[in-house]
């Protein structure tokens, strides 16, 4: 074909057509190349481990300021149907709040009144007690004694520290450091807890009627729903736990009484305090009881009497009315409760373990109310 082609048009007319030459070529765009999914879902899943990281190390290092949070977070659960009750009797929010926070303050107050002199009686007679427990405790273990003289010796012999040598000390941290991260008062934190508390139960439904505003209609009522469940499996948990708990410590407080030992009513109460605090708060107890049964009753075999029936009501507790309350509250992992508890241990200390349970409740409960976080609710639960 030439460079020019003459073509007759219809009626006879010849135009002329300029010559077709194809378009100059551009340049190919660059595009980065697109990584493969395996190396995309490495990426992703070492973002989640960092970030994860990063919160547990924010909730160490701010241990003084999220503790008090949680602790108040809890508290408000388990107050809120007393405060919901109030409400429904024409009493605003605020003062059915301050009500129960008042009403929780006096009967703590009441019972640390009455408990305050035998406790006090105990701790004023701790060194001479102590002193008759050590004896009764060298009758019982001689060998382990025998060892650990042994053991003194030899490091004795193997001292090498030179004479006039500089000693140094380690400053321990005191009991609130322990409990509390640093907190300089045990009284500034309870009045910062209830302060909490005051404002969790008085302005908690404020916040959930804004989420229509500020979230889709649609989104919005299905997060009231969630929030509104989970609320409720909470109080209901803290409800039963703090019934089953004090039951514990009343039966606990009629077995001591009946054995003759002293203090029942203080005991019961430590009973029931420290069945709050999973693992460590029984064997704790058991040791408490083994304590005094020595120093108290007349033989060895009577003193092991108290802290065997107080462990046979523990274990009856633990694996047969808990399970037979709790048992659609409570759908956890006994693996999970233990790792839980170790962990925040870890974390944040005796405050910590009382409140692992409760945090893993609270999570299970998310997990469920959650499409994503079904899997991990599905790992934490029975």
């Amino acid at each position: 074909m030439a460079d020019t082609q003459w073509l007759i048009a219809a009626g006879g007319v010849r135009g002329y057509i300029r010559p077709m030459t194809a378009p100059p070529e551009l340049p190919a765009p660059v595009v980065d190349p697109v990584p493969p999914p395996r190396l995309l879902k490495i990426r992703s899943v070492a973002t989640t481990g960092l970030f994860i990281l990063a919160v547990f190390y924010t909730l160490h290092l701010g241990r003084p300021f999220f503790l008090p949070l949680v602790l108040a977070f809890f508290l408000a659960q388990l107050l809120r149907p007393m405060v919901r009750a109030l409400t429904r009797w024409r009493l605003p929010a605020g003062v059915a709040s301050g009500l129960v926070v008042l009403l929780l303050v006096g009967v703590v107050g009441a019972g640390f009144s009455q408990l305050w002199g035998p406790a006090a009686d105990w701790v004023a007679r701790a060194p001479r007690d102590l002193d008759r427990l050590e004896v009764k405790l060298k009758k019982l273990l001689r060998s382990v004694e025998q060892v650990t003289r042994t053991a003194q010796q030899v490091d004795e012999i193997t001292d090498v520290a030179k004479p006039g040598g500089t000693a140094v000390e380690l400053k321990r941290p005191s009991l609130l450091e322990v409990l509390f991260g640093g907190a300089t008062s045990l009284l500034a934190i309870t009045i910062i807890v209830l302060v909490l508390t005051y404002f969790f139960l008085s302005a908690g439904d404020q916040f959930l009627r804004k989420l229509p505003r500020v979230l889709p209609r649609g989104h919005a009522e299905r997060v009231l729903g969630a929030v509104h469940q989970i609320e409720g499996q909470l109080s209901r948990y803290f409800l039963a736990v703090s019934i089953i708990n004090l039951s514990l410590g009343t039966l606990t407080a009629i077995i001591m009484a009946m054995l003759g030992m002293p203090t029942p009513v203080l005991l019961g109460a430590a009973a029931a305090a420290l069945n709050f605090l999973p693992y460590l708060g029984p064997a704790v107890m058991v040791t408490l009881l083994v304590m005094v049964a020595l120093l108290s009753l007349p033989s060895t075999g009577a003193a092991l009497i108290p802290p065997a029936l107080y462990l046979l009501v523990h274990v009856t507790e633990a694996n047969v009315v808990t399970p037979q309350l709790l048992g659609r509250r409570l759908p956890l992992n006994p693996t999970a409760i233990f790792v839980g508890f170790l962990f925040w241990w870890w974390l944040w200390g005796v405050p910590g373990a009382l409140l692992s349970v409760p945090i893993l409740v609270t999570l299970k409960a998310v997990c469920d109310q959650s499409e994503g976080l079904k899997n991990l609710g599905e790992v934490i639960g029975r």
